[in-house]
């Protein structure tokens, strides 16, 4: 015991005296344990990192954040020339305006506790393509956000393969008591990058021809690890990436008469029709 107390005496100034009316040892005023000093760029990467809050909104983790956040503020040092406010003014490193419509904080603390414990789950959930609503049960494996919306993938009993499922579209959620295993060829970082944004399933070789007007932004992006840029005489390029067609075809159409499906003639007659409904609104 004396040599903690020495230690504390020595190593951390700490004003500690023994007490005869007490018969023991205490502070002889406030004291706190010294916090390691952070340089200023390091308080300010901390103070970046908890801006994550607004990803976990209706989330268990919301609450924990928003007071990480607020012992982060307090260890900027006072002669700092920038301040927590001063400093939302001038970055913002997450920025999403979408989010769910829906309270998800039940749901995500069950998938979440599902996955820790590897236990199953029971998920009453509605297809966005279909409407219906099915109760599916669903080991969970992962839980991820795009684009401002909450998603977890697992395997779906009902499907028999791995699924991604919205957690604002899942009505109800129950933690079972049967034990799961991970596969260990699942790893979370190739299963999500495999897929163009949200697209899984079946992939083809695709390509596209950008103008030279588009071409500059898509040059200056990797969209997808599997991309491949062939660049054109004329300012134009080739962009060739193996991908699910259903999502390539939403991304293309958003670049109108900028892009053109090359490859293969299924994808572009699917962009033909679905210009030619366009055309039968607009005109």
């Amino acid at each position: 015991m004396d040599r903690y107390i020495q230690c504390l005496r020595d190593e951390f100034v700490a004003p500690i005296e023994y007490d005869r009316k007490r018969a023991g040892y205490c502070f002889r005023e406030k004291w706190n344990f010294p916090f390691p000093e952070f340089t200023e760029g390091e308080v300010l990467s901390l103070f970046l990192l908890t801006n994550i809050i607004q990803q976990f909104e209706n989330t268990p983790l919301e609450r924990s954040l928003k007071t990480l956040r607020k012992k982060v503020e307090d260890l900027f040092p006072a002669p700092m020339k920038i301040t927590p406010e001063s400093l939302e003014m001038m970055l913002s490193p997450f920025i999403s305006v979408i989010r769910p419509k829906v309270e998800i904080g039940q749901v995500f603390e069950t998938i979440f506790e599902a996955i820790q414990r590897k236990k199953r789950i029971l998920i009453t959930y509605q297809s966005l393509s279909s409407g219906k609503v099915t109760t599916r049960k669903v080991e969970p494996y992962h839980i991820y956000n795009f684009e401002g919306i909450w998603y977890f993938c697992g395997f779906c009993f009902l499907r028999q393969e791995i699924r991604d499922f919205a957690l604002d579209r899942i009505e109800a959620a129950t933690l079972l008591k049967e034990q799961f295993v991970i596969p260990s060829d699942f790893n979370p970082h190739d299963y999500l990058t495999k897929a163009f944004r949200m697209f899984r399933g079946e992939t083809f070789d695709i390509v596209i021809r950008f103008d030279a007007y588009q071409a500059k932004w898509i040059r200056e992006r990797i969209w997808h690890p599997t991309q491949k840029i062939k660049n054109l005489d004329n300012g134009e390029l080739l962009f060739e990436v193996k991908a699910n067609p259903e999502e390539i075809k939403r991304w293309v159409l958003g670049y109108g008469n900028h892009a053109e499906v090359i490859q293969p003639p299924s994808l572009r007659e699917e962009i033909k029709d679905e210009i030619k409904k366009m055309y039968s609104i607009y005109f």
